[in-house]
């Protein structure tokens, strides 16, 4: 799994321990929780670490690519109907979370000026909401 850290923590006041800020600053959206455990050279106490960090809202899983693509073609369809069917094959092709999200962005580029000015930026903001 991997974990980004969150942008509005419930915890404004939170004093990390030196070792809970070494996992928490690894936790940046792109690294697995092997990798995060491994990097911070913490060994299994990372993991609870993570657990705590997870618990307390401080951090936030990230969807992966494939859910995110189920996502993404389901507000096309519902924005665009039957006019999100050449797009579709577009967003399943990409195999990372970074791809997508560039290719959604250009999905909604093309919609804004292509078919609907207004459907393409509902669709710009939506996908920006979505990897936010």
């Amino acid at each position: 799994m991997v974990f980004r850290r969150n942008p509005n923590p419930p915890e404004a006041d939170w004093k990390p321990s030196p070792e809970e800020w070494r996992v928490y600053t690894l936790c940046d959206g792109r690294r697995t929780e092997e990798e995060v455990v491994r990097d911070s050279g913490l060994g299994e106490k990372a993991y609870a670490i993570l657990a705590s960090l997870l618990k307390r809202g401080l951090i936030l899983p990230v969807e992966g690519p494939k859910a995110l693509c189920g996502k993404l073609v389901d507000l096309l369809k519902a924005r665009l109907g039957p006019r999100a069917g050449p797009f579709i094959p577009r967003l399943q092709a990409c195999e990372s979370r970074e791809a997508l999200e560039e290719e959604a962005l250009r999905v909604a580029l093309k919609v804004k000026l292509t078919l609907d000015r207004k459907a393409g930026e509902e669709l710009e903001k939506a996908i920006r909401e979505l990897f936010r």
